[in-house]
């Protein structure tokens, strides 16, 4: 099966040498579970989007600085592959900013929330795990999942006909599904302990020392990452049956 990763951001420019790029974050993920997947990396920031949404059997989309409000020449053509995608039930994972990108494209809210940043590692309550479970194909007996964050925008209001997976009292809406063909979180799977370590230092001033050093504090907890990277990867082999045509990868947003 062949995943199309839409890379949105970058890695910090101050640690990038230390660290692998969000595409291999996740193909290292996804690579240690059963399914075989090969994937294509295409760097929306520098406006590549794939030519068709059938160029690839599924997509994830990766986090980003970004906010899906600003004025980037990319974020546009983003939404509104985003949207073809859906119409044509193409599976999407959007995690982090990918998750606030497919809500707003498909007609939800997504804000930078009043109490800033939410970083750390931190347990989230799961709700509709039947139906969470029906598209992932695997039954679901947890009732709670912890994952690290690292965001200041939430979604905060849901796309028609989505459904909330997962929440807590910093957000509301930490992960959901559309019909079955998308899965969404906040939280970052990708995302090591080192890396979040790294990643908070770089944020400190930005994010203040109490809540750093509470986020750090909470990482030696360990967290359900390879989990939902169970999920992800369960979530796309339920849809195998499909083909792509992959091919002219990709174009340039004019």
């Amino acid at each position: 099966m062949h995943i199309g990763i839409l890379q949105t951001g970058k890695i910090n420019a101050s640690i990038q040498d230390e660290f692998n790029s969000y595409p291999d974050m996740f193909e290292t993920l996804l690579d240690g579970n059963p399914h075989h997947f090969s994937f294509t990396t295409f760097d929306v920031t520098a406006s590549i989007l794939p030519d068709s949404p059938d160029i690839c059997d599924g997509y994830i989309i990766t986090g980003s600085s970004a906010g899906v409000y600003d004025d980037h020449v990319w974020l546009e053509p983003l939404f509104s592959f985003i949207r073809a995608c859906s119409d044509q039930h193409l599976p999407m994972v959007g995690i982090c900013f990918g998750h606030q990108a497919i809500a707003h494209a498909l007609g939800g809210t997504v804000v930078k929330f009043h109490d800033g940043w939410g970083v750390g590692n931190r347990q989230m309550t799961l709700h509709n795990a039947d139906q969470l479970g029906t598209i992932i194909d695997q039954q679901i007996d947890d009732s709670s999942f912890s994952l690290p964050y690292f965001h200041q925008d939430q979604v905060t209001a849901l796309p028609e006909g989505a459904t909330v997976t997962a929440s807590n009292g910093f957000c509301q809406i930490g992960g959901f599904i559309m019909d079955t063909h998308i899965l969404c979180f906040q939280g970052h799977p990708e995302f090591s302990s080192r890396y979040c370590k790294a990643l908070l230092e770089v944020r400190r001033e930005s994010i203040g020392n109490s809540r750093t050093d509470k986020a750090h504090a909470s990482l030696p907890n360990g967290n359900d990452r390879q989990k939902i990277g169970s999920w992800i990867s369960h979530f796309f082999a339920s849809h195998s049956g499909q083909s792509s045509h992959f091919g002219h990868a990709c174009n340039t947003i004019s």
